[in-house]
């Protein structure tokens, strides 16, 4: 063989591969595979017996398919409990969002006055602050005013995170509001509260239920300060719930499985039904 007639070939062979219409399909498949893989695995494991679960080599497929760990995690577990406990915290923060969030932005775009550009950016400013340098004061300040092991402790630090950047998203929607519409509601004698719930809302609703599933499934995947300041079972939501089948001789892994597959059925349920929604609401909020 020649000096350079490998490498040669080598690069043909790239190169090929790289002209081949099917390589960008080929490459997304591989990426999926690796990215849902974790997700296939606790989808089986929560099918399986539990000394199934601890064969080796172990089992691509269940091979004693059950549904016991499912039965045991909603039954003989506080699970429902921690399910509603995430239900409640989640659907508290998108309603405080939209409701609140929506008068705020409303008055910062429609009805703007000197400074409520820098207003506007100084809700996204706070929103660059991570969110584990306010796990210690809140914590201290929760302790202070007995909001520690409480759920609105929960949700109001689920508020703090997400009402920032959900202003600031429903900001470009607003943005993108027709003028002409208010001024002639306004001409009308429509007041300003009016023109918002009867004019404005109705039009982009598409963008305020995007941001309202933005802010349900942040809040629903929220887990540290949750873990931080909660206590008791019967408030813990079920991210932090988990932790209830890791015991001292060892872990219940198929029920601990069923249980986080549950906590991801209802946030990718909800996605996929509303999906249009946030699709056309983003969209709404980029076009000025």
């Amino acid at each position: 063989m020649k000096i350079g007639t490998f490498p040669r070939k080598f690069r043909r062979g790239i190169g090929r591969i790289l002209d081949w219409e099917g390589t960008p399909y080929v490459a997304i498949i591989l990426v999926l595979c690796y990215l849902l893989f974790p997700f296939y695995w606790i989808l089986i494991t929560s099918f399986k017996s539990i000394g199934e679960v601890f064969t080796w080599p172990p089992s691509l497929i269940p091979q004693d398919f059950t549904l016991s760990p499912y039965a045991f995690s909603l039954i003989y577990t506080p699970v429902p409990t921690f399910l509603a406990n995430s239900v409640i915290y989640s659907l508290s923060v998108a309603m405080f969002i939209v409701a609140v969030g929506s008068i705020t932005t409303y008055g910062l775009t429609i009805y703007s006055y000197r400074g409520s550009n820098k207003i506007s950016l100084a809700f996204f400013a706070t929103r660059m602050i991570p969110p584990q340098c306010l796990w210690l004061p809140l914590f201290i300040l929760y302790k202070k005013i007995g909001l520690l092991d409480t759920r609105p402790g929960v949700i109001i630090f689920s508020i703090i995170l997400a009402y920032p950047l959900c202003v600031w998203i429903l900001k470009g929607i607003f943005d993108a509001f027709p003028r002409e519409l208010i001024d002639s509601a306004s001409i009308d004698g429509c007041s300003r509260l009016g023109i918002l719930y009867r004019i404005v809302m109705p039009v982009i609703a598409p963008g305020i239920a995007a941001t309202a599933i933005i802010a349900f499934l942040w809040t629903w995947g929220d887990f540290m300060f949750p873990f931080l300041i909660l206590d008791s079972e019967s408030l813990k939501p079920l991210t932090v719930g988990v932790y209830y089948f890791e015991g001292e001789e060892g872990v219940m892994w198929n029920a601990l499985c069923a249980t986080m597959v549950l906590a991801l059925v209802p946030g990718v349920a909800f996605f996929f039904i509303a999906q249009k929604h946030i699709i056309r609401g983003l969209a709404a909020g980029a076009i000025k």
